[in-house]
């Protein structure tokens, strides 16, 4: 019954999407055309960047838009009727706004909303809460949304076509399963050059109206300031030594603690305290979900080896101590799946369509990109090396892949597509017979705890001055106090 009630649900969304905005659904290329003419058609509407965020639970939700005006408000409908709720804003490095407002405790059932401000009214968007035990998450990377430019004059157009494709692709294969998505997570790398147009083209396809998003920051979103500006996280860390555009934030989805980790930033002892106090404050959760950004695992990049070691050094210590079930991330655009790792070492193999009950480490997923897939060849022609912890590798040119999460209070399975034919070619399946499972919580020894610290603290204070320059460069009036310590 909670199934069906739910593909209603989302059919009814999709139903009264078609009738607002019927250009976020183009999804082939026969549709490109469509797409192509209401990206000029509703111009304003795209600028707008209209996006709904994940609040500190499944009955929470941020929706978020940019608005010449600094004060502006959401019309909510509902069955309970139509409130008028104030927004909050923050002035942006071009002289607007970035306005938000913040939903909780909401009820069981559909909602109707538009943003509006200023002369600005949007169009019609829905929305469904479900009180629903189980969810499905949907995990992807590196979008790499990315700007016009002299050799493509229409790419931002174009790569939030493709973005849209995937969503759609996902959205379609979760009700044809017989369940429905309930949020959207992106491990990091949303835009190409951190610009605020690249976020704006991010935000245009319908999908990111109605269902919430969740990202964590990539290096190409830190190339530039407009993650900071565009995101509203709900429960961010009060770090004192942080990036600029960034901080760790959590959010629970059903039975599972999700972990938005800031992995450009390793200062890691901030990042200890926030994942202490996120653990304390959600001690019911049954699942630890860390994402981050950078591929600890995967190989594929020669180049990148003694990067990875050293953020393993850093992060993994952390990720057994807090029990860290799966840690989500991408960066090298290449598909892997660890074993099950402890200690930096493999305690479990794992390989194609694992079942593993109440395995003794954490499973690191890396997704392939979703707009950049790696190419199958390296510059000498050989097949990129894997990593020699991994379980199960998956090559194929030009192969966009996205996840499904599946998470109930006692299974949690992960499915992975090619959306080439949107049939899953690989399934992790992880039960638990206890919250613990097979985790130890054994704390990390003082001494790596000292070395993470140390040596964190100096690489992120190096990164900082880069990044201080960078911006700087760019025009953006910022002080090294702030990228050091919190703004």
């Amino acid at each position: 019954m909670k199934k069906a009630r739910g593909i209603l649900c989302i059919i009814m969304t999709v139903v009264m999407l078609f009738e607002f905005s019927s250009v976020y659904f183009a999804t082939s290329e026969s549709d490109k055309a469509l797409w192509d003419e209401a990206w000029v058609r509703n111009a304003d509407e795209i600028e707008a960047s209209v996006t709904m965020f994940v609040g500190s639970d499944e009955n929470d939700r941020t929706i978020a838009w940019y608005s010449s005006s600094d004060e502006g408000y959401i019309e909510l409908k509902s069955a309970n009727g139509t409130e008028k709720i104030n927004a909050n804003a923050r002035q942006t490095p071009e002289g607007d706004n970035r306005l938000w407002v913040t939903l909780n405790d909401l009820e069981e059932g559909a909602y109707n909303y538009r943003c509006i401000s200023g002369d600005f009214k949007s169009e019609n968007y829905t929305f469904t809460i479900e009180e629903d035990e189980n969810s499905t998450v949907l995990y992807v990377s590196d979008i790499h949304i990315t700007e016009n430019s002299e050799e493509n004059e229409n790419e931002l157009r174009d790569t939030s076509y493709l973005w849209n494709n995937v969503l759609n692709n996902a959205v379609k294969t979760s009700i044809y399963e017989g369940n429905t998505i309930d949020a959207i997570v992106s491990g990091g790398d949303q835009a190409t050059e951190g610009l605020r147009n690249e976020y704006m083209g991010l935000s245009a396809p319908g999908f990111l109206k109605s269902l919430p998003l969740a990202v964590s920051v990539g290096n190409h979103d830190r190339k530039s300031v407009g993650y900071k500006y565009y995101t509203a996280n709900p429960n961010e860390a009060d770090q004192t030594f942080k990036s600029y555009i960034a901080n760790d934030y959590w959010f629970r989805q059903g039975d599972a603690l999700f972990l938005m980790l800031d992995s450009c930033n390793v200062s890691m002892k901030e990042h200890y305290k926030f994942m202490k106090d996120a653990t304390e404050q959600n001690e019911d959760a049954v699942w630890i979900i860390a994402v981050i950004h950078h591929d600890l695992f995967g190989g594929r990049k020669p180049s990148r080896d003694s990067e990875n070691e050293m953020l393993q050094l850093l992060w993994t210590p952390f990720f057994d101590e807090f029990g860290v079930d799966l840690c989500l991330y991408g960066h090298s655009h290449y598909y892997s799946v660890s074993n099950v790792i402890y200690g930096r070492e493999t305690v479990e193999i794992t390989g194609q369509n694992a079942q593993l009950s109440n395995p003794k480490g954490t499973i690191y997923v890396a997704s392939g990109s979703t707009s950049r897939p790696g190419s199958v060849v390296d510059d000498d022609g050989n097949t990129p090396p894997v990593g020699e912890n991994i379980g199960y590798t998956r090559l194929e040119e030009n192969e966009i892949i996205y996840n499904l999460i599946e998470i109930t209070d006692d299974t949690l399975v992960l499915k992975s597509y090619s959306d080439e034919n949107n049939e899953a070619f690989n399934r992790i399946e992880i039960t638990k017979t206890t919250k613990q499972g097979g985790h130890n919580y054994k704390n990390s020894a003082w001494y790596l705890k000292r070395i993470a610290f140390l040596v964190g603290r100096i690489v992120n204070i190096v990164n900082n001055a880069d990044m201080y320059d960078r911006y700087k460069e760019q025009g953006f009036d910022v002080t090294l106090k702030e990228g050091l310590i919190g703004s």
